[in-house]
C-alpha cells in the first residue's frame, strides 16, 4: 500500500469515526425507548469504524508524533501551527548562535592581535599552522 492511500485510509476512517460519535450523540442526547435499535445500530457503526482503524494501526509503527503536537491540540491550537512554531524557534535559536559565534571570531581577532605584540613570531607561526 502507498503511502498516500495509508493516509487517505487513516484520514477516511476517522472521519467515519468522528461521524458515528456525532450520531451516537445526537441520539443519546435526545434519548426515547423507540430510538434504542438506531442507538444500537449507530454504536455498532462506530465499533466497525474503530476496529478498521486499528487494523492499519500497525502500517503507522514508523511514525512518531511529539508531545508537544498533542499539547498544541489539547489547548485547541492548529498542529499545523506547531511546525510553524517550530521553525520561528529555530531560526531565533540560529541567530542567537550566529551572533555568539561573531562575538567569538571578534575576541579572537582581538587577542590575535594584542598577543602578536607581545609574542610577533609566535602569533605568526600560530596563524601559518592555522591557515589565518
Amino acid at each position: 500500500m502507498s503511502t498516500q492511500s495509508k493516509f487517505s485510509a487513516l484520514e477516511n476512517g476517522l472521519e467515519q469515526s468522528i461521524l458515528a460519535i456525532t450520531q451516537v450523540g445526537i441520539t443519546s442526547s435526545d434519548f426515547q425507548t423507540s430510538s434504542q435499535p438506531v442507538l444500537n445500530q449507530q454504536i455498532q457503526n462506530l465499533i466497525s469504524t474503530m476496529k478498521e482503524i486499528d487494523e492499519i494501526r500497525s502500517q503507522f509503527n514508523d511514525i512518531t508524533v511529539p508531545m508537544d503536537v498533542f499539547e498544541y491540540i489539547d489547548t485547541g491550537k492548529n498542529p499545523q501551527l506547531f511546525t510553524k512554531s517550530c521553525l520561528e524557534k529555530l531560526v531565533d535559536k540560529h541567530r542567537e548562535q550566529e551572533a555568539k559565534t561573531n562575538s567569538l571570531q571578534l575576541l579572537r581577532d582581538g587577542l590575535l592581535e594584542e598577543l602578536g605584540k607581545v609574542f610577533p613570531e609566535q602569533i605568526q607561526e600560530y596563524k601559518l599552522a592555522r591557515n589565518l
